[in-house]
């Protein structure tokens, strides 16, 4: 059994931009757990258990897919927060742009299947505990309209991911290139 989701990598010029905000995060007063800048991925679906032998039917699928859309652009802007300011769990960064991403998202879960959102962000951390609610609420208030970058969504990626104590570790099995 592999575990699998496929996502867009991060290019790497935007991860400066992440890992500087993340920086400013981390000063906050809260326990969390952050993604690694070699990680920075916008989730396409979560597949999660999947046989090998089904392996060779999801890259088809994908690159059935890919084949027919064109590359397009994407920002990475405005702070998410999910489920809400009252209780944080996540704090990520939207993708704006896009009915693209969002159609794309949406043609890939339909035909792989796994869990999907067709509104895509960036995570940045997981909460685990928020020691001073008020200054996590004035940070997100005052950074609500942060901007990472810009990049041009050129690939979809199948990735293995294994759990280790030290956290999960990413392997792209294949890539699948937009026209």
């Amino acid at each position: 059994m592999l575990r699998l989701f496929a996502c867009i990598w991060i290019p790497g010029d935007i991860h400066k931009n992440v890992q500087k905000f993340q920086e400013k995060i981390k000063k906050l007063p809260m326990k969390a757990k952050f993604i690694e800048p070699e990680n920075l991925h916008i989730t396409i679906t979560f597949l999660g258990s999947v046989e090998e032998d089904e392996l060779k039917s999801l890259i088809k699928k994908i690159d059935t897919i890919t084949k027919n859309v064109k590359k397009f652009h994407a920002k990475i802007e405005t702070l998410k927060i999910i489920p809400n300011e009252e209780y944080i769990r996540v704090i990520g960064v939207n993708v704006s742009n896009n009915q693209n991403l969002a159609d794309l998202i949406k043609k890939i879960g339909d035909s792989i299947g796994g869990k999907f959102y067709t509104t895509a962000k960036l995570t940045l951390c997981r909460v685990k505990s928020i020691f001073d609610k008020q200054i996590i609420k004035d940070f997100i208030e005052k950074n609500h309209n942060v901007k990472l970058g810009e990049f041009v969504i050129e690939s979809v990626a199948l990735v293995k991911s294994t759990l280790t104590r030290q956290g999960p570790v990413y392997e792209t099995i294949h890539t699948s290139m937009l026209k």
